[in-house]
């Protein structure tokens, strides 16, 4: 950690993985910026991460007592966070060693930035690992572009936009969290770039992970509630049946059928999220998000 004015503030969420989280605090213990801390939030681990993490005094821990979910874990890194910009990375993610100075140089000199997300590779393979974007990545994946949402496997994002808009969905927990918080970083007038210049690698762990069922299940509840949350009558009908019907296809073609219904019942009981939220977005905003996430290929698996 340095002693200088902190530029920026990486959060790492980890539960149950000690190991990754130790490798990924050396790496960026590492980190060439000048000025900057690292924040890790302990959530609710039980394999003993948060007694060694509290020894170590290259971070700063935030250390919760049950496991709250990503999206509620890192609001609280958020809420304390000195950085002008956050950078986001998974526990067993690592970013390249230029990675960091490369975003902060990019957001520094493009203000109407709210968030960078990087390409997530394997770190094992070299190739892609994570791929969230309407285009496909034969195409596009060295290139940069303006998109509807990121990753936050790794990403940046700046501290005073994140926190104007509101922070992630908490009622979210995990799963597309991030689209969540891309919709308002785009309604208050934030852009959000794909960067391929940055990578982060994922060193894949099989430790502190949901199974294949919660990711279903979750991945279309919540693109239901964040279309109740959002979108005006006919348009969230519209969006509401479209993916129903995409996420009981990748159902059949993934085997998880009965995870993805679960999810939709899940999705589609929670109306009161209609109400509790009144702001909907206005036509102008439902054309703009379309065109940032104008699908040209359908995908049925993760």
């Amino acid at each position: 950690m340095q002693s200088e004015a902190i530029k920026v503030s990486f959060i790492v969420v980890t539960w149950n993985r000690l190991d990754d989280v130790l490798r990924n605090i050396g790496y960026l213990s590492k980190s060439r910026l000048c000025g900057f801390e690292i924040l890790v939030v302990e959530n609710g681990s039980t394999d003993g991460s948060a007694e060694r993490l509290e020894a170590l005094d290259s971070i700063r821990l935030i250390r919760l007592d049950t496991n709250v979910g990503p999206a509620a874990a890192r609001n609280a890194a958020v809420a304390c966070a000195r950085g002008e910009y956050l950078v986001f990375l998974d526990s067993d993610a690592l970013l390249s060693k230029k990675g960091a100075a490369r975003l902060v140089e990019r957001m520094d000199r493009e203000p109407t930035l709210g968030i960078i997300g990087c390409r997530i590779v394997n770190a094992y393979s070299r190739r892609l690992d994570q791929w969230i974007y309407p285009f496909p990545p034969s195409t596009h994946e060295h290139l940069d572009f303006e998109t509807y949402s990121f990753s936050a496997a790794g990403a940046i994002v700046r501290a005073e936009a994140i926190r104007s808009v509101g922070g992630f969905w908490d009622d979210l927990n995990i799963y597309n969290e991030e689209v969540d918080l891309s919709i308002r970083m785009i309604r208050a007038g934030y852009r959000i770039l794909y960067e391929p210049r940055v990578a982060v690698f994922h060193c894949v762990s099989n430790q502190g992970r949901l199974g294949s069922d919660a990711f279903w299940r979750f991945q279309i509840r919540n693109w239901i509630w964040i279309f109740y949350r959002y979108y005006p009558p006919v348009e969230r009908w519209r969006m509401i049946s479209l993916y129903v019907l995409l996420y009981l296809a990748k159902g059949v073609a993934t085997r998880r059928l009965a995870a993805c219904v679960t999810g939709i019942v899940e999705g589609l009981r929670a109306v009161d999220v209609i109400s509790r939220f009144r702001d909907k977005l206005s036509p102008r905003e439902v054309h703009l998000l379309r065109t940032l996430n104008r699908r040209t290929t359908l995908r049925l698996g993760r």
